[in-house]
């Protein structure tokens, strides 16, 4: 008879397979190691990656108590200063039977000891590396094992030494439980699997003012609320439970990360795009930067109406990405709207001293491949976009280098492959359609800067198109001018290379306020007497610009003095053999010296008495 046979509470030799007694010693025998850290696997899911997870976890376990009972041993401060209280030079018997000296003294003779950590954490970081050369399961199982084992380790003495390690507690758990999350997203484990590890992970005993969650807290991507997501079937991240309960999709900063780096890689940027427009997240600026992109991902599907619908529309209660756009960025989506090119997006990298991630920003890559599949986007289309833009970025819209572009993009017939844009040459529209297009452009970007809508009417562009768009980007150019300073401006004047009918209209339109166009030849006159401006310049150039100031001269409302500024610096700097703008500019004024008034043709004469 078994001799546990009467005893309560416990069960005897032959008990039936499922009592909890002999189970529990079942478990003990085939689980091991793993068993004694808590983890819930059952006897049959003991493959071979468990069991190497549980063998070095074992191994690991024994070093690193080894490591931390010398770290709690501590060692003895070298700077410790020897005792010279008088109590010690006494020689009588009394004080010399008193090894802790007097009251004054005594506490000189107690050990100052120093607690390093530094060991121990070296030997979590070369656990860490280790385990991240095994099986990716493994490699989950040996860093959950890990963390159990360190979570608790604090330091003896002085307040500031349990500090010290309590932060590097802190940071190697982090760095653990990152590559942690990573691994489960990047790979499909089982959801048996993932729910043993989130049972694991609840029982550790986390410090209470540990900021990461209590779980594992990573949806597989079965998932019913996170695959309806990337299948465009839910499109508010939220999923109706039983009751009145409401399943959000809000996963941690690094499982989000995690994902996006899968998807960028199996080139799924339609479902990338999806996810990050509705999952949330505690840390909102790392989150808001990553949705930024979003734009960008459907742009590299063809979908520019989404793209610009999404870059100029809040998102989940923030501002528009278009009022956070660099000059930069800006530009790189005029060339992606109007090229059908985008550029290539490198994957993110792991810095391997933190585990924090480390991207760039794709927009400014200088590799640039085609769009397969994208239906071209109207000129018109692009150029509202821009305008849209301009109205909600102060950045972009004070940068001069963007109203250059985009003047450019406007009055160009293609852009290469490499970004080069192709001037085209555009027939001079009649002089009515001019002056009705300056009102009806006037009419469009006053509404757009009162409500930040922007309707063009279809009579707008009717016989000619090209030249409509153009006149339109010139007037936004104008109201720019009138907000504030443009510097420099000899970059938005020769961009009328080819067009110079439209540089005429641009004058025209700054007529309306003499003191602004006093301004703009101030500035034109001092970037032309300053060389590295003057050096940019090609021969058209020259002729462009000659042809601009000679405007100056022929407009009767504008007065100019030669002994005024900007006309003294002019004449006081003119040398026709280094600058061949001032010859051209001599000759326009000598070919229309009957329609100078007396004060301009009197430095129309001062200029050929120079140039002797």
């Amino acid at each position: 008879m078994c001799d546990f046979w009467t005893i309560p509470g416990f069960c005897h030799c032959n008990a039936h397979k499922h009592s909890v007694y002999w189970k529990a010693l079942r478990d003990k025998c085939m689980m091991g190691f793993l068993h004694e850290l808590n983890f819930t696997f059952d006897p049959s899911e003991m493959d071979s990656d468990l069991r190497r997870a549980e063998t070095l976890l074992q191994k690991f376990a024994g070093s690193l108590a080894m490591k931390y009972a010398k770290f709690l041993l501590g060692n003895e401060n070298p700077n410790q200063k020897d005792c010279r209280c008088y109590c010690h030079h006494n020689k009588n018997a009394f004080t010399q039977n008193q090894t802790l000296g007097c009251k004054g003294c005594s506490g000189h003779h107690f050990k100052n000891l120093e607690y390093d950590y530094s060991g121990v954490s070296h030997h979590l970081k070369m656990f860490f590396n280790g385990a991240n050369e095994e099986n990716p399961k493994t490699c989950v199982v040996m860093l959950l094992g890990a963390i159990k084992l360190f979570i608790t380790h604090t330091a003896p003495g002085n307040m500031h030494a349990i500090k010290t390690v309590s932060e590097m507690v802190s940071m190697l758990l982090w760095r653990f439980m990152t590559k942690v999350w990573t691994l489960l997203v990047e790979f499909d484990f089982s959801s048996t699997f993932l729910k043993h590890l989130d049972s694991f992970v609840q029982r550790i005993p986390m410090a209470a003012n540990c900021t990461l969650p209590k779980s594992l807290s990573v949806l597989p991507w079965d998932d019913p609320l996170l695959s309806s997501v990337m299948k465009g079937q839910n499109i508010t991240g939220e999923r109706q439970l039983k009751g009145r309960k409401v399943q959000l999709l809000c996963e941690h900063l690094t499982v989000i990360q995690a994902r996006v780096c899968k998807l960028q890689r199996q080139n799924k940027y339609r479902e990338l795009a999806r996810y990050l427009k509705v999952v949330r997240c505690i840390n909102n600026p790392t989150l808001q930067r990553m949705r930024d992109l979003v734009p960008l991902y459907l742009c590299k599907v063809g979908d520019y109406t989404g793209a610009v619908q999404t870059m100029l529309s809040p998102m989940l209660g923030a501002p528009s990405s278009a009022s956070r756009l660099t000059p930069a960025q800006f530009r790189a989506y005029l060339r992606i709207l109007t090229s059908g090119h985008a550029p290539d997006i490198t994957l993110p990298e792991l810095d391997p001293e933190n585990g924090h991630v480390i991207t760039s920003d794709p927009l400014l890559s200088t590799k640039w491949t085609p769009i397969e599949g994208v239906n071209s986007f109207k000129s018109m289309e692009v150029l509202k976009f821009a305008l849209r833009v301009l109205d909600c970025n102060s950045t972009v819209f004070a940068d001069p280098e963007c109203w250059v572009y985009l003047l450019s993009v406007v009055s160009s017939s293609f852009i290469t492959p490499e970004g080069l844009v192709v001037g085209a040459l555009f027939a001079e529209p009649d002089i009515n359609f001019q002056t009705v297009t300056r009102k009806a452009a006037n009419a469009i970007l006053e509404e757009l800067t009162s409500t930040s809508r922007i309707q063009v009417p279809k009579t707008f562009d009717i016989g000619y198109p090209d030249q409509a768009r153009l006149l339109l980007a010139v007037q936004a150019l104008t109201l720019r001018i009138f907000h504030s300073q443009l510097r420099p401006i000899l970059g938005v004047i020769t961009v009328f290379r080819l067009n110079h009918w439209a540089l005429h209209w641009f004058f025209n339109s700054l007529l309306v306020k003499p003191n602004i166009l006093q301004y703009v030849l101030s500035c034109v006159l001092e970037e032309l007497s300053h060389e590295p401006y003057e050096r940019k310049l090609s021969e058209s150039d020259h002729s462009l610009v000659a042809y601009f100031l000679c405007m100056f001269f022929l407009e009767n409302s504008i007065l100019l003095d030669a002994a005024s500024y900007p006309i003294s610096g002019l004449l006081a700097t003119w040398d026709e053999s280094h600058n061949p703008w001032q010859i051209r500019l001599r000759l326009h004024l000598e070919c229309n010296a009957a329609r100078l008034t007396q004060e301009k043709r009197q430095i129309l004469q001062l200029i050929q008495r120079l140039r002797k």
